[in-house]
């Protein structure tokens, strides 16, 4: 009985560490999260759905996404002419000795009227600017694909925290129920020492075991509300709204009994893993930026033209002035101290991390795939053994209890076969929470994102 729950305490600490997965949630604050009432059951579909509308990382990623959309604007911007406006009204106090007139001086206060309206637009800067603008499209990219990494790591995480608040759910069942059976048994002990038919450490032992029992229930209820303190969290709401129970328990799920070969779970994440695909937009980002750099040995010409306007008086005669120009301007930086060169290697050496980063991530992922199979595999052949060993046990438990009401069977036997079952039951549902964990995980690694997307109003703005 004393290592009832070691699992469940091990599934406790494992629900504890999400708290690592988990975003800021001081991101971010001027988007407050949606209200949202459950039904009864929470299925964990509604719990993804809910974390894709209010989690404080899947908005801070959408921000990004506008904040790299507006960067792009602006590289469009680029390609348009600049139009100024000045103008300005000036009181002057004059006090002067003209050279054409040496002995006069001139004194008096006029004011000054000026106003100019000019165009400047960028002709050719070496293709830079086409590099910018491409760069800024790939950087638009890759926020996308990071968004979507997002979406794919908090969908693993609200899976880990939904089966972990189950399995202790079910920990509670098991252990009410083995209470209840010590607890019954402790009554009929109780009647058998009054008539003198069985002595008082018979009735103790079964008192013993039904608060050890009682015990294992408060620790999984422990464990219970750590998993859905987790889950709220994930989730974007206050632990106090989410009110209602769990779907299904572990034993009522349907699972497949079916896991993908590596070959068709990789060929699945090389097209579909979107931080693969994010890496891949940052490396054409840094290509670009690196082209940007070589515009700046070429020269920059620019088309400029406007209108001026100046009047003077207080002055005898009013002075007035108007004039209007246009033309073309060139500059040609010849020498910068090698600082151009630096700037291109910088960029350079830019694109060379980023592909390394991606063959890192490549290997991750392989890596990734062949350890979730592993897992999966020995998951599904420990929850089918351990389902068969329950089902045995149970038989086993029965027939003993029978034998021992009968007076066939020690009381011994019976304790025995009572924590053999409660550990075989612990173990089935712990073994399929297992399973189950590793299909969501499988999933994850080969970049499957369930198609449960934000509302359209959070999305419309970047799309």
């Amino acid at each position: 009985m004393t290592n009832m729950y070691n699992y469940s305490n091990q599934a406790s600490k494992i629900v504890t560490l999400l708290f690592l997965l988990l975003v800021p949630a001081q991101a971010l604050k001027a988007s407050e999260p949606s209200q949202t009432a459950f039904e009864k059951n929470l299925t964990i579909e509604t719990a993804k759905r809910t974390a894709l509308e209010n989690n404080p990382g899947i908005r801070q990623t959408l921000a990004r996404i506008r904040s790299a959309k507006a960067i792009l604007g602006q590289a469009y911007a680029s390609w348009f002419p600049t139009i100024s406006a000045n103008g300005g009204y000036i009181y002057r106090h004059i006090d002067i000795q003209p050279d054409f007139d040496p002995f006069n001086r001139v004194k008096g206060d006029i004011t000054e009227t000026t106003g100019s309206l000019q165009l400047n637009w960028l002709l050719f800067n070496g293709l830079a600017r086409r590099a910018e603008t491409l760069a800024a499209k790939y950087g638009v990219e890759q926020a996308k694909q990071t968004y979507a990494d997002t979406q794919r790591l908090l969908m693993e995480s609200v899976a880990t925290a939904y089966y972990q608040a189950q399995l202790a759910r079910e920990n509670i069942r098991i252990a009410e129920k083995n209470a209840a059976f010590n607890r019954e048994l402790e009554k009929n002990a109780q009647i058998q020492r009054k008539v003198g038919t069985a002595p008082r450490s018979e009735m103790l032992n079964f008192s013993i075991r039904a608060i050890q029992a009682e015990s294992d229930s408060i620790r999984a209820d422990r464990d219970y509300t750590v998993a859905r303190t987790v889950l709220a969290e994930l989730m974007g709401i206050d632990k106090t709204e989410l009110s209602a129970e769990l779907g299904s328990a572990p034993e009522n799920i349907e699972i497949t009994d079916v896991i993908p070969s590596y070959e068709q779970i990789i060929t699945l994440a090389l097209e579909n893993r979107p931080d693969l695909s994010a890496v891949e937009a940052g490396i054409n980002a840094a290509v670009q930026r690196k082209d940007a750099a070589k515009g700046s040995w070429l020269p920059t010409v620019n088309l400029t033209a406007g209108l001026n306007y100046d009047k003077q008086t207080g002055i005898d005669p009013d002075q007035e002035e108007r004039n209007r120009y246009a033309g073309i301007t060139a500059r040609w930086d010849l020498f910068t101290g090698g600082k151009r060169s630096s700037v291109f290697q910088q960029k350079k050496a830019e694109v060379f991390a980023l592909e390394a980063e991606k063959q890192q991530t490549i290997l991750s992922i392989q890596s990734g795939i062949r350890q979730a199979i592993a897992n999966a595999e020995a998951a599904r052949k420990q929850w089918k053994r351990q389902e068969s060993a329950l089902t045995m046990t149970q038989q086993v438990r029965d027939d003993i209890e029978l034998l021992y009401k009968t007076g066939s069977a020690t009381l011994t036997r019976l304790n025995e076969a009572q924590t053999d079952l409660v550990r075989a039951q612990v173990l089935a549902a712990s073994s399929k929470v297992e399973y189950l964990l590793a299909l969501e995980k499988l999933s994850s690694e080969s970049g499957n994102i369930p198609t449960l997307s934000t509302p359209e109003e959070n999305i419309a703005p970047v799309e």
